[in-house]
Formats: C-alpha cells, structure tokens, sequence
C-alpha cells in the first residue's frame, strides 16, 4: 500500500462523514417535522444581533456579517416554554410577533413551523444528489487506483 492508497482511503472517509452527518441532520428535521402536529402561538421575547468579523487572509477584505437571534416563548398544557433560533436576516422577526409554529405534543420543548426550518430542509435535501456526484467521482478515481 503506497502513499496514493492512503490518500483516496482516507478522502473516502471523509467523503463518508460528511454523509452521515447530512443524512442525520435531514432525518432528524423530517422526525421534527412528522412529529411536530400540535399548533401553538408562540411570542417573539427578544431579537439580539450579533456581528461578526471576518478578515480574509489573502486580500486582508474586512467583511461583516450580522446575524439575529430571535427567542420565542410559547405556552402549552399551562408550562411555558422558550426556543431560539439564528438568522441572518433581520426581517423575519421582531419583537412582539406572535407567528404560529408547530410543536410535539409528547415533547414540546421540540419545535418545527418556525421561518427557517423549511429553508434548511430544503438546502440539506439538495446536497444529496452533490454529494451522490462526488461518490461516483471518488469511485471512478478509486477504480484507477486500484
């Protein structure tokens, strides 16, 4: 086994991690989703920003990103509840809305229906045929290795 061996094994692993980890996070958000049927009307508590700088090394570009992170608080059964969430775009909440969002009844600390989550399915749901492209890319160079 020479050092190219090593290497395609090794992208392969990685190749692999990623996978698992994208297939989880878009299990996870269908389990969230199927689950989720009890309709509450939560309360925007807070809208915090926060800015972050990022320099790039190469130009020495400063650039800053802001990004909001929205609590809501929501009652049910008489418990109160609260969840946060991050955007990057200030005109999804403000302070004092009352959007309506979907909860596990068995687990209402488990939230779904909040702005966001759809969009986050969707992207990871779309990184499954890329990452099908890169297996059959890496598999094709795994073929004329070995």
């Amino acid at each position: 086994m020479d050092i190219s061996d090593i290497f395609v094994i090794v992208v392969g692993v990685i190749l692999l991690l990623i996978q698992v980890l994208i297939l989880y996070f878009i299990i996870t958000s269908i389990k969230r989703m199927i689950v989720c049927t009890e309709k509450v009307v939560a309360k925007v508590t807070s809208v915090i920003e926060e800015t972050k700088r990022y320099e790039d090394s190469k130009t020495g570009k400063t650039e800053y990103r802001y990004y909001y992170e929205v609590t809501f608080e929501y009652d049910y059964n008489g418990q109160e509840y609260n969840t946060t969430r991050t955007y990057s775009d200030r005109s999804k909440y403000s302070r004092g809305d009352n959007p309506t969002i979907k909860i596990n009844p068995h687990n209402p600390k488990e939230t779904w229906g909040i702005k966001g989550d759809i969009n986050t399915l969707l992207g990871l749901s779309l990184g499954i045929p890329l990452l099908a492209f890169f297996d059959i890319l890496y598999f094709s160079v795994l073929s004329q290795v070995f």
